[in-house]
């Protein structure tokens, strides 16, 4: 039997070298003997290249006989076919780069019969879709046409290649996939990739994937999958990487995922999963790697996490898990996941407790990150064991106490943040006593004290530091000297009250962002060298924070690299250097604010082609606003307020401008006409412009949110066309000379109409954002809008609460006519100033419907008739002003108004009583007379006088008839005898009235008419 079977594998052997000598006999009489290439395949490349575009000559190798020697051309050692062509970009860099291979794919490529690698990956091909010829190639294993920006729908001809193991079409997006029954037909599949090609309208895509036995990895991630099956039957029964990230099914993980028993990778990220965390996750046996971050899933962790003994990834980062952090380390430290877990990520999620000791026991660890939850207690003495230790996250928590000089242990450790936390005590050399690899060092926002002796020298690869909010200073830290390639560093409100000293400007040139802002450091400002970027970083702009200091003398120039510059808040004095455009022309932010500078604004400035934000206010800068701030097309904030600028308001053409604050100079004319479709804020109050409001405000500022034209000289009417401004929630026009009537239309001011919440989840401008970093703990600088306005009698700045605000202010002007009762539908307004004009007629009776409204002032103005009761339903009403006008009638009792007890509120309304002003009068039982409502002491006060006046009455009439007989003498004697007799008579009658009043008894008092003053 065994010579037989040999006999017959030695007659096969046979046949198989004669067959292959016959191939290679017929191969050898079609070549022309260069390298074994054959000549129609080789003409089939030439047709191929001259279908592609190829501007970095990447196929200039591609010429001459010797085919299989061309770049990216393989063939078979013993056939000579092209066996393999492998055009991926080499670079990776996407669609845009200079290298990738453009064109179409040419049909020709179907007589390469034998070719069964195919990579055209990361190039540009702009046919119309995949060319349906490539399901001809039948002898082809790998086919990756990845991020090469492929488009249409994908042929179902690819279902045609049954030898098939590799088949990658990510990446391009515009493709279009109604369809996976093609994949079901490849049966040798191994590695399916799909990932960020739209299967919206794919409904069956796990009923053909789910044909694929021999599948190992499949790729799913962002395809915009709508839906997955909960309760499918699986037969992927080789499947080790599944990856449906980015999907959004919004629903719960279906329990089939756990039950794929030889799973080793299993990326869930962003599908908006819901539920808890099922207990058969235990089940996956030989998962190493589990991602299941940004999320929506709570409950507590399942304590079979343990049980997965080939655990090495476990990220279930921002969701809303929620218990005990504490009995998540006690299971995986009690498991068999201690052994191997290198990486936990369990941040933003809602994890309370305390970290117990057990985390020690995770002696694998290398990542280890509790970042934004509600962990509290102390951070554990064991966690210098972790030894292999290399980022350790804990910042945004509850930590409190000191932190444990253990973890100077850890000398692998590179990424060390507790920032934001309740962490106290002294950080001392010995928490850094190993850390030789510490390469980033945040402590923000803790009441930590740095104390280091002078001699100290830091972990020599630092390059992050950020100590804002700790005690460093007072002294400037020496040890910084020794950082040569420091590139962050962040000490705002530090507690230093030192200089800079001169050594600063030799390590100046690494650093890419410097903040400190909110301290006290005295005299001029550092100087700074030019930055040493590695060429990758060429486009990196760097950024200074020195906002907030006492720094004084003149403002020097920054080098030509610097892209944001806050030096505000501070003592400078002098001129804006003349040249600062043309040395600093990169900048995109510039805050000059609230310093001493003088002099006028260099037009230079133009030059800075990049400027976004522009803020000098607060400043004694005199002289024109620069024509040429026109040609800044990237300008969104200007800020000039509050300074001694003169003349017109230059056009400044059709610039993106959202925020323009020229408020509080000496600017006059009138408001140029401008193209300004994006501006959100326009405060052009305390100047001397005339002219009428113009009407291309309403109509063409679509976007306005702001507008502040107060104390000018505009005169004319209020235009309608300002009623057209729908997101328009602060109007102020107060102090002008304005007349006719207040609009009636303002009830299309729509963004004043809503409740407090749907006002304060506005959607409003009040900042403009420029330096956006990838770390959350680098500052994001921004100019925050402000404002100033009169509100409760008095002059507030409004700035990160602006967008609460809702406010009309017409006051000081010459309006006349009725309030308009639409005014009462604005029922998001926190103020309304209609004082010191001359309107008339009555306070419109729904003025209740203002229910937000804490600001009221109607003062000084023509206004008749009671006070609306409504009034009392103003329960946020802190502020009233209703003085100098006709009003009449009893003020309104009850509710929150009864606590506005300030007379002054009513005063100038002859016609008003009661409460805080003088009683009004009821009618007594037995009718027809009036009496005095009050307390007691006021009914004894005014009685008393009126007796005190009826006495000098009847003297004062009694003496004068009395007078023309006083010369008689028969009568002298008997008038003072009379006057003695009615004299001691009125003083026992006040002394008995007296009486009365003191002891609490009261009695009517009759008057000729219903009033009495």
């Amino acid at each position: 039997m065994g010579t037989s079977t040999s006999v017959a594998v030695e007659y096969i052997l046979i046949l198989v070298l004669m067959n292959n000598f016959v191939a290679l006999s017929a191969n050898t009489a079609n070549s022309d003997d260069h390298m074994g290439c054959i000549k129609s395949e080789r003409e089939a490349l030439l047709k191929f290249k001259q279908s592609l575009i190829d501007h970095s000559n990447r196929l200039l190798s591609w010429q001459g006989d010797g085919c299989c020697e061309w770049h990216g051309v393989a063939c078979s050692n013993i056939s000579g076919h092209v066996i393999k062509l492998d055009l991926r970009n080499p670079l990776s860099m996407g669609t845009n780069d200079q290298h990738v291979l453009g064109g179409v794919l040419h049909p020709s490529l179907v007589n390469l019969t034998h070719l069964n690698y195919l990579d055209l990956s990361m190039n540009n091909f702009t046919g119309p879709q995949i060319p349906s010829f490539l399901g001809s190639l039948q002898n082809l294993e790998y086919l990756n046409l990845s991020s090469s920006n492929f488009r249409g729908k994908v042929p179902q001809h690819l279902g045609n290649l049954s030898r098939l193991r590799y088949l990658d079409l990510s990446a391009n997006g515009e493709l279009d996939v109604d369809d996976l029954h093609f994949v079901s037909t490849l049966s040798s599949l191994k590695l399916l990739d799909l990932s960020v090609v739209p299967l919206v309208q794919a409904k069956n895509w796990l009923q053909s994937i789910n044909m694929l036995a021999s599948l190992v990895e499949l790729h799913l991630g962002g395809c915009f999958i709508p839906h997955i099956p909960l309760f499918p039957k699986i037969n992927l029964t080789s499947l080790a990487v599944l990856d449906l990230a980015g999907n959004y099914f919004n629903s719960t993980i279906p329990h089939w995922l756990f039950n794929i028993s030889h799973i080793q990778v299993l990326d869930l990220r962003e599908n908006s999963f819901q539920g808890c965390l099922p207990d058969e996750m235990g089940n996956l046996s030989l998962v190493t790697s589990v991602y299941l971050s940004r999320n929506k899933l709570e409950c507590k962790l399942p304590e079979t996490l343990g049980n997965l003994c080939q655990l090495r990834e476990l990220d279930l980062s921002s969701n809303a898990f929620s218990g005990d952090v504490s009995n998540v380390f006690r299971s995986l430290s009690a498991g068999c996941a201690k052994y191997g877990l290198k990486n936990l990520n369990l941040g933003d999620n809602s994890l309370s407790g305390t970290i117990p000791d057990d985390l020690g026991n995770l002696v694998q660890l290398e990542h280890l990150r509790l970042d934004i939850n509600k962990i509290g207690g102390l951070i554990p003495v064991t966690i210098g064991r972790l030894l292999n230790l290399r980022e350790l996250d804990l910042h945004s928590n509850y930590l409190n106490g000191s932190i444990p000089e253990s973890i100077g242990q850890l000398s692998k450790l590179q990424y060390l943040d507790v920032a934001s936390n309740l962490l106290e005590g002294i950080v001392s050399e010995e928490h850094f006593l190993n850390l030789t690899s510490l390469t980033y060092l945040y402590m923000i926002g803790n009441s930590l004290v740095f104390e280091v002796g002078p001699s100290w020298i830091p972990p020599p690869q630092l390059v992050r530091i950020g100590l804002t909010s700790c005690k460093v200073g007072p002294a400037f830290p020496s040890w910084l000297q020794e950082l040569r390639n420091i590139s962050i560093l962040e000490m705002s409100n530090a507690s230093i009250s030192d200089t800079i000293p001169d050594w600063f400007e030799n390590i100046s040139s690494s650093i890419l962002q410097l903040d400190l802002s909110h301290n006290q450091i005295r005299k001029s400002l550092p100087k700074f060298r030019e930055s040493l970027l590695p060429p990758e970083r060429v486009n990196w702009r760097r950024a200074i924070f020195l906002d907030s200091n006492m720094f004084e003398g003149p403002l020097t120039l920054f080098p030509s690299d610097v892209g944001l510059l806050d030096i505000s808040n501070n003592f400078l004095w002098g001129n804006i250097p003349p040249q600062i455009g043309n040395l600093m022309p990169n900048l995109g932010f510039l805050s000059l604010s609230n310093n001493h500078l003088n002099g006028t604004i260099p037009t230079s400035l133009c030059k800075m082609e990049f400027l976004e934000v522009l803020d000098l206010s607060k400043n004694q800068i005199s002289g024109r606003i620069p024509q040429c701030l026109k040609e800044l097309k990237t300008l969104s904030a200007v800020d000039m307020s509050s300074n001694f600028l003169s003349g017109h308001i230059p056009p400044l053409g059709s610039l993106i401008l959202r925020s323009l604050h020229l408020e509080n100079n000496s600017l006059i004319g009138e408001i140029p006409l401008a193209n300004w479709l994006l501006l959100e804020t326009l405060d052009l109050s305390q100047n001397t412009l005339v002219g009428e409001i113009p009407s291309w405000i309403g109509e063409n500022l679509q976007f306005m949110g702001i507008l502040d034209l107060h104390s000018n000289m505009f005169y004319g009417e209020i235009p309608k066309q300002l009623c057209q401004l729908q997101l328009l929630f602060i109007l102020n026009l107060a102090n002008n000379n304005l007349s006719g009537a207040v609009p009636s239309c303002f009830i299309n001011l729509t963004a004043m109409i809503g409740d407090e919440r749907s006002i304060g989840n506005r959607n409003t401008y009040d900042s403009v954002a420029w330096f956006g970093f990838t770390n959350s703990y680098y500052r994001l600088e921004e100019y925050v809008d402000n404002l100033l306005a009169d509100i409760r009698g008095r002059e507030l700045e409004y700035t990160s609460t602006l967008r609460f605000l809702v406010s009309i202010d017409l006051s000081g002007n010459d309006l006349v006519g009725e309030i308009p009762t639409e005014l009462t539908c604005l029922s998001g307004l926190r103020n309304l100033d209609l004082s010191g004009n001359n309107l008339v007629g009555h306070i419109p009776l729904q003025v209740g419907n203002l229910s937000l409204l804490e600001s009221l002032d109607l003062s000084r103005n023509s206004l008749s008739g009671p006070i609306p009761d409504s009034l009392t339903d103003l329960n946020y009403l802190s502020y009233l002003n209703l003085s100098f006008n006709h009003l009449s009638g009893q003020i309104p009792l009850g509710k929150h108004l009864q606590t506005l007890d300030d007379s002054s509120i009513y005063i100038g309304n002859d016609g008003l009583c009661g409460p805080p002003l003088h009683s009004c009068e009821k009618e007594l039982p037995d009718g027809g007379q009036h009496v005095l409502q009050g307390t007691v002491e006021d009914e004894a006060d005014q009685r008393q006088w009126f007796y005190c006046g009826l006495g000098v009455g009847f003297l004062t009439g009694f003496v004068g008839v009395c007078s023309i007989l006083y010369f008689k003498d028969s009568w002298r004697l008997g008038l003072f005898q009379l006057v003695q007799k009615y004299y001691d008579k009125l003083l026992a009658m006040v002394a008995v009235k007296k009486n009365q009043l003191l002891s609490g008894k009261s009695f009517p008092v009759k008057f000729r008419s219903k009033t009495h003053t």
